[in-house]
């Protein structure tokens, strides 16, 4: 499975393993099911199916890692996203709350061309400084 044919649903599976790692060096089932609002056995499905295609490793009740590959496909889903939190935040002046909603389905859809373009126009908008505070809200 390459990467641009992952569902939105894989894509948020890895984002979230994404973030888990970050704040806690490994992801589990269970974290990942909680962050989701999805039962176990759909993060179960999904996990092997991401093993499978080796983006993420896992041992059986274990944690659950992104490989190479799944870092940078993570990083990609994260850039995207981040990119229409900016804009609809300081281009279309959308709440924080709803940005990060909103951005959450939009980055699913979108061509890294796109979104490649939306972050230079946000760039020309944004005031100094912003650029921190957006990055660290985009992530929760």
């Amino acid at each position: 499975m390459e990467e641009k044919n992952l569902s939105a649903a894989m894509e948020d599976y890895i984002k979230t393993i994404y973030t888990l790692e970050k704040s806690s060096k490994v992801a589990r089932v269970s974290e990942i099911g909680r962050a989701l609002n999805v039962k176990k056995a759909s993060v179960v499905a999904a996990v092997s199916l991401l093993q499978k295609n080796e983006l993420i490793k896992h041992e059986r009740y274990g944690f659950i890692t992104l490989t190479e590959r799944g870092l940078s496909v993570a990083e990609k889903i994260v850039k995207k996203n981040q990119a229409v939190y900016e804009f609809l935040t300081i281009a279309l002046k959308i709440d924080g709350g709803k940005a990060a909603t909103e951005a959450c389905g939009m980055e699913h859809a979108m061509s890294e061309e796109t979104a490649d373009k939306i972050r230079q126009l946000t760039k020309s908008l944004k005031p100094r400084g912003a650029g921190k505070k957006i990055k660290k809200a985009a992530r929760k």
